[in-house]
């Protein structure tokens, strides 16, 4: 199938946030006196899903408390841990490339919206998207349904299996689904193998060069 649009995810796709994720999740544990005993041996679940929902999930917090939490967290990352990342090796040759070639790319990710630009104004890769879709500061439109939904309305283009969504998480995939486009899984992100072929994705992108034939 030839795509138009390429819709990608971020964090796990275009770029390896992990250090100022984790650096900021450990401030927030810091700073709520949660003892290193009782925190995981990763954060790995911090990268991709909704903050909240991720604080809620791995340490049980309560809404409130959760809510208390990404605040926190966003002390550190909004001013420092969003420009601590590496763009994934491959990725500066290929988004040009995909560019040239037609497609129309665009930013969906979970991230806030306003971190999600101030990360990719930063890197050379910005000038080939025609859009970036993240969820508001307050946690509203932060499903990834939501956010393929709002940024193809702000493109004024209907959802169709020519349009496809490329992560490497789960809710990336599931997302795509639900929204009735194609769906392409990253393997080399922060989402396991397993976990991806459990959604079925319509393609598996095993590393960022792969991209340049997404559309053979």
């Amino acid at each position: 199938m030839r795509y138009t649009h390429l819709l990608f995810d971020l964090d796990g796709t275009l770029i390896d946030s992990k250090r100022g994720i984790f650096n900021a999740v450990r401030y927030t544990l810091d700073k709520l006196e949660i003892p290193v005993s009782s925190r995981p041996s990763d954060f790995n679940p911090f990268i991709g899903p909704p903050l909240r929902d991720s604080f809620r999930e791995v340490f049980n917090f309560s809404p409130d408390k959760a809510e208390l939490a990404t605040h926190i967290y966003r002390e550190y990352y909004g001013e420092q841990g969003l420009f601590e990342f590496d763009i994934y090796e491959g990725i500066l040759e290929t988004i040009p490339r995909l560019k040239e070639a037609g497609f129309e790319l665009c930013l969906v990710t979970s991230k806030a919206q306003t971190y999600a630009r101030r990360i990719i104004e930063s890197t050379p890769i910005y000038r080939h998207f025609t859009s970036i879709t993240g969820c508001e500061i307050d946690g509203t439109r932060s499903l990834k349904n939501e956010l393929i939904t709002y940024a193809l309305q702000n493109i004024n283009i209907p959802a169709s299996k020519r349009i496809i969504m490329i992560g490497d998480r789960y809710h990336d995939i599931r997302g795509a689904k639900l929204v009735n486009i194609s769906s392409a899984a990253v393997l080399y992100g922060y989402g396991s193998e397993q976990e991806l072929k459990e959604e079925s994705p319509d393609i598996f992108i095993k590393h960022p060069y792969d991209l340049i034939d997404i559309g053979k």
